[in-house]
């Protein structure tokens, strides 16, 4: 049997674990997945800026304040000066529409003159249904409150619905179809 020398080296116990290097670890856990993603996050946001969407809201914005604007000149006119409202009418269209004032311009002038009304036009609600930005058309629905004024007369308010097809021309956005929206509930008797 061998005596064990009371002066041998003794084995050094472990040093108690200390949680500051475990906390220290967890800080630099977070930091590193927070960093991930916050550049993450940036180059999704970048990405989607460049995507297009933002493109389409402003077009989508363009073709609904052109479509307001139309609807209001199409039903703006005042029968002492029919020529300069037809003008305004046609400056407004393409297309189809525009056709139709130019082959029947002097016929309007003439009905517009002789009704000796005056008409007033306030855009109330409108909004884009449709929009195909790579063909350049776009249908819009549009509420308008129309004030008639005949001659002498009480004014009447109208309320009318609208359905315009937009047309992306050099000039910008312009009515090439337009149609009347009939009330569902209003069945002819």
């Amino acid at each position: 049997m061998t005596v064990l020398d009371e002066k041998a080296p003794a084995v050094p116990e472990p040093a108690p674990v200390s949680a500051r290097p475990v906390i220290g670890r967890i800080v630099q856990v977070v930091t590193a997945v927070a960093a991930v993603a916050a550049i993450t996050l940036g180059v999704l946001w970048a990405v989607s800026l460049n995507s297009g969407n933002g493109y389409l809201a402003a077009e989508r914005d363009e073709v609904l304040g052109a479509a307001e604007q139309a609807a209001v000149t199409l039903n703006t006119l005042d029968y002492r000066n029919a020529p300069a409202g037809l003008d305004a009418w046609m400056a407004a269209s393409t297309g189809q529409v525009l056709d139709e004032f130019r082959k029947h311009r002097d016929d309007y002038i003439k009905v517009v003159t002789d009704s000796k009304r005056v008409t007033t036009a306030r855009a109330t609600e409108a909004a884009v249904t449709e929009l195909d930005d790579r063909a350049g058309v776009a249908r819009v629905i549009a509420g308008i409150d129309v004030v008639v004024t005949p001659d002498g007369q009480k004014q009447v308010l109208t309320r009318q619905r609208l359905q315009l097809e937009m047309n992306r021309t050099p000039d910008g956005w312009k009515v090439g179809r337009l149609a009347p929206v009939r009330n569902p509930g209003a069945a002819a008797n």
